[in-house]
């Protein structure tokens, strides 16, 4: 079965609901992860990183920096920032603009054909 929500687990035995397509960009701080949606409130969530993209379906999310993981549905200038270095801006209302890697940023040119 095939849910577009994804749990997120604050604490062992507990789940919040997040809808895929609420989801702006989700950043790894130390073992666990913030979720970010439209709302100020993060969602703590008790897995890596690498865990959390193990289950997201890739595309629309992307993993673009060791730190954070986009829902390019969400993004709204990818843009460079110096000789070789780039970045991504989300929509409003979060409008964060994070960091791309070099290596990632191959990868996303390729997947969206620029």
């Amino acid at each position: 079965m095939k849910l577009d929500k994804f749990v997120v687990k604050p604490e062992p035995g507990k789940g919040v609901f997040l809808d895929l397509r609420e989801i702006y960009y989700i950043e790894a701080e130390g073992d666990d992860c913030l979720f970010r949606t439209a709302r100020k409130r993060r969602y703590r969530h008790i897995e890596t990183l690498q865990e959390v993209e193990a289950r997201l379906p890739s595309p629309p999310f992307f993993r673009i920096h060791r730190s954070y993981i986009v829902n390019l549905n969400r993004a709204r200038e990818l843009r460079a920032r110096g000789e070789r270095d780039s970045e991504i801006k989300l929509d409003p209302p979060v409008n964060k603009v994070l960091p791309v890697s070099r290596t990632a940023y191959t990868e996303l040119r390729k997947l969206l054909g620029i």
